[in-house]
């Protein structure tokens, strides 16, 4: 499986293309089940366990800190979780403040079992929280050893490049990783129902193609509405739930997701993945497998390459 690399002047992780991306944990998927499929995972070559604190309200992390534990495996891992969720029912409280992100990382902790993670995520932004506060708070986490790598999720591309200028600015350390929304369709906000998530488009692709920061993307195969559209076809009723993600551009999309997938002898989702790893942007997917099926189907597409011509033909606008 292909990696990626994040460095800095005194440490460095080499993290596997696809993540194992783990919010189902605690809830639809039960604990010998997920030992099944983290063993899988890492048997295929995967290395990067990603999860959040308010995934399953904790029983994620509590699913990967019984398995690290008994498993032995907490060395051979990159642990990642994200603190400073707002509340599900005002999603527009920031958290984003020392006291509250400071209690959700000892929180992870506990769950975990472990006394750091190699990445640490904000999982929302407050853009009126001063960049003067924040970031000499965060570099005191990673120099005090809690943290190595510190990651923006659903930060704008804007933010992250003032957050990182005043970090570098001032001796401290920058964020190194971003994860949004990414797949192979074009979305908005609006289609997610969230108007808190970040979403790729020109704008961030720039900014992410001039600095090679590295993007985890979330619900990379846009909760299988390539897959079920090929499958069954755009017009089945099982295609309602997809109706905000219907535009013309995603329905030529498809069209041309399966040219490849008979060129290749390969599966949407397996294409879909290999979009984003083989983009020019240094891109990652978080699988969001739920049983072993998926997940067998998504790794053994993980070494496929896609050509700029490939990526190219999928990604053109008309």
């Amino acid at each position: 499986m292909r990696n990626i690399e994040l460095f800095s002047p005194s440490d460095h992780l080499l993290l596997s293309r696809l993540i194992f991306g783990t919010g189902s944990l605690g809830s639809s998927i039960c604990y010998e089940d997920a030992a099944v499929l983290l063993n899988h995972y890492q048997e295929k070559g995967g290395t990067v366990i990603d999860t959040a604190r308010m995934y399953g309200n904790g029983s994620s992390e509590e699913i990967i800190g019984r398995y690290l534990s008994l498993s032995g495996r907490r060395n051979h891992v990159i642990l990642s979780t994200k603190g400073g969720f707002p509340p599900k029912e005002n999603m527009h409280l920031s958290r984003i403040r020392p006291s509250a992100l400071l209690q959700d990382l000892e929180d992870s902790f506990h769950a975990l079992r472990v006394s750091h993670v190699d990445i640490y995520f904000l999982h929302r932004d407050d853009p009126d929280y001063p960049l003067s506060e924040l970031m000499p708070f965060l570099h005191k986490l990673v120099s005090s050893g809690k943290v190595r790598f510190l990651g923006a999720s659903n930060w704008s591309a804007a933010r992250i490049s003032q957050a990182n200028a005043f970090a570098i600015a001032h001796n401290l350390t920058p964020f190194s990783i971003s994860q949004i929304q990414w797949s192979l369709a074009k979305t908005t906000p609006a289609m997610w129902e969230d108007d808190t998530i970040i979403c790729m488009n020109e704008k961030e692709a720039d900014f992410y193609a001039k600095t090679h920061m590295p993007v985890m993307a979330f619900t990379p195969l846009t909760r299988g509405f390539f897959s079920k559209a090929i499958q069954k076809g755009i017009d089945s009723p099982s295609m309602d739930s997809f109706a905000a993600f219907k535009t013309p551009l995603n329905l030529l999309r498809i069209q041309r997701l399966e040219i490849l997938c008979q060129k290749y002898q390969a599966t949407p989702s397996q294409i879909c993945h290999a979009y984003l790893i083989n983009h020019t942007i240094h891109g990652l997917a978080i699988l969001g497998a739920k049983n072993l099926s998926h997940l067998k189907d998504s790794l053994e597409g993980a070494d496929l390459i896609l050509s700029p011509e490939d990526i190219a033909f999928l990604s053109a606008d008309t």
